[in-house]
């Protein structure tokens, strides 16, 4: 290295301070990631501000209940997805396609994680590899799968509450169903590895259409 300064002089030195300081460049960008998300979400600890902004529980359907498992892995929560950013390609660490609350003792819901989904067939046709933000990887969910659709790409960030299983683990220990209402309080087995259940109304219905009724008849 000190050879390969001294035959090249200074235009050498300043590239080897810029291939020193990538890893910190990557660790900047992920923090300012991780502060988009945060900024962006901020109202949305209150569910009925997510609701204004387009975002709600689906009437019926797995992405209705409280999603929990059955090994002592912990849970996700309840899902409430936005209609219109679901199914397309962008990928905005501001503008999660999903908002994941715990149900509290006393009936309101805390906000605790994002969750980012994209469909691999769409994805695959404009990119050569997986999405990522915050420097991690989505999660390829391939087909046939148990939520019965098509390949998707998925990431949970536990922006709003700490995850010891780490910020972008599919269950946190340290969330419960135990406090859903009875309609939503179903476990499911937790999969192999972190995977998500976004989509599943979408595709069956019409995600966009089902929150839009459901927001007429409240």
């Amino acid at each position: 290295m000190r050879l390969f300064i001294e035959l090249r002089g200074g235009a050498l030195v300043m590239a080897l301070v810029a291939t020193l300081s990538l890893p910190a460049l990557a660790l900047a960008g992920t923090e300012d990631d991780l502060a988009a998300a945060e900024a962006g979400t901020e109202a949305f600890t209150d569910p009925a501000a997510a609701e204004a902004a387009g975002y709600g529980l689906p009437p019926e359907g797995p992405l209705h209940e409280c999603i929990a498992s059955l090994d002592d892995t912990g849970a996700m929560g309840l899902h409430y997805i936005n209609g219109d950013l679901v199914g397309d390609t962008v990928l905005d660490a501001a503008a999660p396609e999903a908002l994941v609350y715990e149900p509290a003792a006393d009936g309101s819901l805390e906000l605790v994680a994002l969750e980012y989904v994209v469909f691999a067939e769409a994805w695959d046709a404009e990119n050569d590899t997986a999405p990522m933000l915050f420097g991690e990887m989505f999660m390829l969910v391939d087909e046939p799968n148990r939520y019965e659709l098509p390949a998707f790409y998925a990431l949970h960030a536990w922006i709003w509450k700490d995850n010891p299983s780490g910020t972008f683990a599919s269950f946190n220990p340290d969330v419960t169903c135990a406090n859903a209402v009875p309609d939503t309080a179903v476990p499911v087995q937790a999969p192999a590895a972190p995977t998500s259940l976004l989509g599943v109304v979408l595709v069956a219905g019409g995600l966009g259409t089902a929150l839009a009724l459901r927001r007429r008849r409240t």
